[in-house]
């Protein structure tokens, strides 16, 4: 089954004039089993990771569609990879860690009272984070789970740059973890993220996208408004300071050289909505976007890739 996008209007007038060649293209002869594409992951384009809430992983070798099996009853709702051999991800109440060949099962909800796991991160198999429904931020040290209280519940994404610098994102507010105290990081309006996300580069690199018409950057020093019209973006991911892509709504694709440019917005007036909800790539020339369009009898995933 091939996933067609109609009336997609790829347009730069919001942002000025683009300052790119990406390309985006809907992706051909998806599998008629994946069909509510929320979280994507790339570690080359020959090796691609998208989780639909299944307990399997739909795997992309760049020309052939695959299912890896996990062997887990809860569905697969995120992902954080530190290598691909080093892979983690959010399965029900447990988190699974991939080494290349098995995946192995970790209670999460038992030892910290995490439940409903949205968002995970990770530096190796001894510094693993996960937050979800709850205003807990679950740790794990290679041994253990512990737990702390942090912000307020509904958290959507947890990101850092280090262990000592580590972001958690809420629907009302973003905490920064310093290595010993979590703190609430204070912004001249807004900060809660919604369904939104937290991600950087550096310590001295990290976007806020809230799931509104506002993203914020953080340059080490001073949090920065940017805002958009007519657009909301909740994801965002790239391979340098000055080559990022974020996406969102309504069917909202955008690229940064420095400023936001537009590659991609759904025709005002369309009867269905498109909700893009995650963004990854391995390169600046294989990135994958993913998300759904909403309309009668139920969604239809969508699928993009951006490439040379």
């Amino acid at each position: 089954m091939g996933i067609r996008i109609a009336n997609l209007a790829v347009t730069c007038a919001l942002f000025g004039a683009c300052g790119d060649d990406s390309n985006l293209e809907p992706v051909e002869d998806v599998p008629a089993t994946l069909i509510n594409p929320l979280e994507v992951w790339s570690f080359s384009p020959t090796d691609v990771w998208i989780l639909d809430g299944s307990s399997f992983v739909h795997r992309f070798d760049g020309s052939e569609w695959s299912m890896l099996g996990t062997n887990t009853s809860g569905g697969l709702t995120c992902i954080y990879a530190v290598s691909a051999n080093d892979v983690w991800l959010c399965a029900g109440d447990e988190v699974l860690h991939y080494d290349g060949a098995t995946f192995t099962a970790s209670d999460v909800t038992t030892p910290t009272g995490l439940d409903g796991l949205t968002a995970i991160w990770a530096t190796g198999p001894n510094d693993v984070w996960v937050v979800g429904d709850d205003a807990i931020v679950a740790h794990y040290n290679g041994t253990t789970w512990e737990r702390t209280i942090v912000g307020s519940p509904f958290k959507s994404s947890i990101w850092g740059s280090g262990p000592n610098d580590v972001y958690a994102l809420s629907t009302f507010d973003l905490s920064h973890y310093d290595g010993n105290t979590w703190t609430e990081v204070e912004f001249d309006a807004g900060g809660g993220g919604g369904d939104g996300q937290v991600w950087g580069t550096s310590a001295s690199d990290v976007w806020l996208m809230a799931g509104d018409d506002t993203a914020w950057h953080f340059d080490g020093s001073t949090w920065s408004p940017t805002e958009f019209e007519l657009q909301d973006f909740n994801a965002v991911w790239g391979s340098a300071p000055n080559k990022l892509w974020a996406a969102g709504s309504p069917g909202a694709v955008a690229h940064f050289d420095g400023s936001w440019h537009s590659l991609a917005l759904q025709d005002f007036g369309a009867p269905y909505l498109r909700q893009m909800l995650a963004v990854h790539g391995s390169s600046e020339t294989d990135v994958w976007v993913v998300g759904r369009q909403l309309g009668e009898g139920g969604s239809t995933g969508l699928i993009y890739h951006i490439g040379p």
